[in-house]
């Protein structure tokens, strides 16, 4: 921002650009000597990618840019479906790595969540007492039991009533006999 000041008057700045004044006034001023190592860090390592790194990645990439342009353009040969396998080769054996790696994080989660709700019931023992907690525990247990038998008396109901309901909407068809709108007709 320091620039726009040194290019524009300061109620230039202010007048047509009060946002941009705001911005600076507010956030960049008072924090500037906290910012500048980050600038400079950006700027280094900006620097040290064109100036070590480019020069060796840039001719891969325009040889392999111009390698696939014509392996896509041309029509096939025998060279172009043996470098199409081998590209397909290698991708199934990075996509075969990339699996392996999200599979390896997932269960170490698991196994750390695993040892801290062991760790976590230890501490609660260590904590409440072996009586106690065999008496919270089972206090738990009839909870999740009871839960679980209104879960299957309601689902129950719900079945019989959706029974009863195509069994009514069966009944009434064209030759019953049966008038009248009921549920699920149109």
């Amino acid at each position: 921002m320091d620039f726009l000041q040194n290019l524009l008057p300061v109620d230039l700045l202010q007048d047509y650009l009060p946002q941009v004044a705001y911005f600076y006034n507010t956030y960049y001023y008072p924090y500037r000597t906290y910012l500048a190592p980050i600038y400079r860090t950006l700027y280094l390592s900006q620097s040290y990618f064109y100036r070590y790194l480019f020069p060796y990645l840039y001719p891969m990439y325009t040889l392999s840019n111009s390698a696939l342009r014509s392996l896509s353009s041309d029509t096939p040969d025998i060279i172009t479906l043996v470098c199409m396998a081998v590209i397909l080769f290698l991708s199934l054996k990075v996509l075969n790595y990339m699996r392996r790696t999200v599979i390896f994080w997932i269960s170490m989660a698991i196994r750390l969540g695993l040892w801290l709700f062991v760790g976590f019931v230890g501490v609660y023992v260590w904590q409440r007492g072996v009586e106690q907690s065999l008496e919270d525990f089972g206090w738990v247990w009839g909870l999740l039991v009871g839960l679980g038998e209104e879960g299957e008396r309601i689902g129950g109901q719900r079945a019989r009533g959706r029974e009863r309901d195509a069994r009514r909407v069966r009944g009434s068809g064209a030759g019953s006999g049966k008038r009248g709108r009921t549920r699920g007709s149109w």
